[in-house]
């Protein structure tokens, strides 16, 4: 069953691949969005408005994280 399922895994690799570098890509695109808004709109300094876009970013992997564990059945008990 094993080997089943690591064959059902590898068989997924590329989607999951894909689906992986189409999120970071989004993420990426919303922290620099965010580093823009807050330095040139906002005009915060620039190691502030890394900071934040720094933990935009690190809020949006988490979420994506939870989001794609729930979907994917790994964050079922048991």
């Amino acid at each position: 069953m094993r080997a089943r399922c690591d064959a059902e895994q590898m068989a997924d690799q590329p989607q999951s691949t894909r689906t992986l570098v189409v999120g970071g890509g989004i993420i990426a695109l919303l922290g620099a969005g965010w580093f823009v808004l807050s330095h040139v709109v906002m005009d915060t300094d620039i190691l502030d408005a890394l900071g934040e876009a720094l933990g935009v970013v690190l809020a949006l992997a988490v979420v994506a994280s939870i989001f794609g564990a729930v979907l994917s059945g790994r964050g079922k008990p048991g």
